[in-house]
């Protein structure tokens, strides 16, 4: 054997012998690890919620579309909305590991009214399907006027979001505005 064989048959033999052992005689796709939000059951708390919607008011009536949609690898939920009259809405939501609650922002076009413009967290006290949301901060001493935000799956696909006030610190709620997502997509 000459030298340009020789080498030849090196360079091959340690081809193969470099070359990933193959079990059946198909190779194994690796397969990225899945995000870790996307596997944590406190970050897909309001997974359901995701998808295009109409909303519809307590009588059936269209009182607004809303796309839903998972963001940064299932990390945080951005919902958009526009309602019948020009008025829009947009919100953030995530779950923060560091304190166990989940977090909003909500921001519309309708400022300066009170609703343009909302930080909220998830309500420790709720422990029904989906989250509750109460303002970020508490408010001041005396002050007993609340506002609480759920969202809640349905059967059949549908989502109800329940906007309540309550006049007495939260010792009675009554209901302002009961809106039902009807999907108008797949999800």
């Amino acid at each position: 054997m000459n030298y340009s064989s020789s080498w030849i048959a090196i360079s091959l033999l340690a081809t193969v012998a470099a070359a990933p052992l193959h079990r059946g005689g198909t190779a194994r796709a690796q397969r990225a690890p899945a995000p870790p939000c996307a596997a944590d059951s406190n970050y897909q708390r309001l997974a359901f919620w995701v998808g295009d919607w109409e909303v519809v008011d307590s009588t059936g009536a269209h009182y607004a579309n809303q796309r839903v949609r998972a963001v940064l690898d299932a990390c945080a939920i951005t919902a958009e909305w526009t309602g019948r009259v020009g008025d829009k809405g947009l919100n953030l939501t995530s779950f923060d590991g560091r304190t166990g609650e989940w977090r909003q922002m909500y921001v519309s076009n309708q400022v300066p009214a009170p609703s343009g413009v909302s930080l909220r967290r998830s309500d420790p006290s709720y422990n029904g399907p989906g989250v509750r949301f109460i303002a970020l901060v508490d408010p001041p001493a005396g002050q007993v006027m609340r506002s609480r935000v759920t969202i809640l799956p349905l059967d059949g696909h549908r989502v109800m979001q329940l906007f309540e006030d309550s006049k007495d610190g939260g010792t009675t709620w009554s209901v302002q505005f009961k809106a039902e997502h009807r999907r108008t997509g797949e999800p």
